[in-house]
């Protein structure tokens, strides 16, 4: 009795207590830690640290616009990308899964783009937007290609998009690959020999049992969008005229560029709690979808 209660403690020192230390140093400490710089004037650099209570948070909610407005692109980017995203990846899926010589070489094409970095897919879409649609222009004469795609605010929030679903779609793709392959085929036949066609298959069978992999996709996608920053950074640098600013490339900025270290953590604060919620309520309504299938 002795030696297995030693054998487990042994376990756990080996496998929980190193999990449990690397979480308290990556995400609860560096939490604490920002919830203390959140009530400092901080450079982020110097000694000297001001107090001023609750002031950054006063700030984010009375005079500062450029925050509202990073949030407010942030959603709207949030909903067209979970969107689109979902809608596209669940249509390649279907289409993907059924048993076919060129699947795996359809599977790899669309899953490559997301093995790829934000940074490199920004620079080529830079590319593709600028000199490639120059030149499409002076071939074809067709107006399409001689928008200013990046310099126009509105074209530039569909550029964003389609980029970022672009990268991302093999990824969500696979998912429910995995989740549309583990339906029972069984309950599929039942159904044709009662007469349904494929689309009622699809809706009442298929996407039923397919909701945990449904929810998973869609809270994977809703994170990747609120904590969107590589593409800003590299593509758009949050113009023009800040029409593409999220809330993660303003907090940087803050931080880095104007140095304004405790506004920075007060605003990640906010966001992480406007995350938490937005968050809850969407693991809410798949989850209830869940135990209704």
């Amino acid at each position: 009795m002795r030696n297995k209660k030693a054998k487990n403690a042994l376990l756990f020192i080996l496998f929980v207590v190193p999990a449990v230390a690397f979480v308290l140093f990556a995400t609860d400490i560096p939490f604490v830690m920002n919830l203390y710089y959140s009530v400092f004037d901080w450079n982020g650099i110097g000694k000297e640290m001001t107090f001023v209570g609750l002031d950054n948070f006063v700030k984010i909610f009375t005079n500062d616009t450029l925050f509202w407005k990073g949030v407010t692109f942030t959603l709207k980017f949030a909903v067209f990308y979970v969107v689109i995203v979902n809608i596209l990846s669940l249509t390649v899926a279907v289409v993907m899964s059924k048993e076919r010589k060129s699947s795996s070489v359809g599977r790899a094409f669309y899953y490559v783009p997301y093995i790829i970095s934000l940074t490199a897919i920004s620079l080529i879409w830079k590319f593709i937007f600028g000199p490639g649609f120059e030149a499409l222009y002076e071939i074809t004469g067709w107006e399409f290609f001689n928008w200013s795609w990046v310099g126009t605010p509105k074209l530039a929030f569909y550029v964003v998009v389609i980029m970022a679903v672009w990268q991302n779609l093999g990824f969500y793709m696979v998912n429910y690959i995995a989740g549309i392959i583990a339906v029972p085929k069984e309950l599929i036949e039942a159904a044709k020999i009662d007469g349904a066609n494929s689309f009622q298959v699809f809706r009442k069978i298929t996407v039923p049992l397919i909701m945990p992999a449904m929810s998973i996709c869609m809270l994977t996608s809703l994170t990747f969008a609120f904590k969107l920053f590589d593409i800003i950074m590299v593509f758009t640098k949050g113009g023009p005229a800040n029409s593409t600013v999220t809330v993660a490339y303003n907090i940087y900025q803050e931080a880095f560029v104007r140095s304004n270290y405790g506004l920075a953590t007060a605003k990640s604060l906010v966001f992480v709690v406007f995350v938490l919620a937005v968050t809850a309520v969407q693991m809410k309504i798949t989850k209830s979808r869940e135990v209704e299938a």
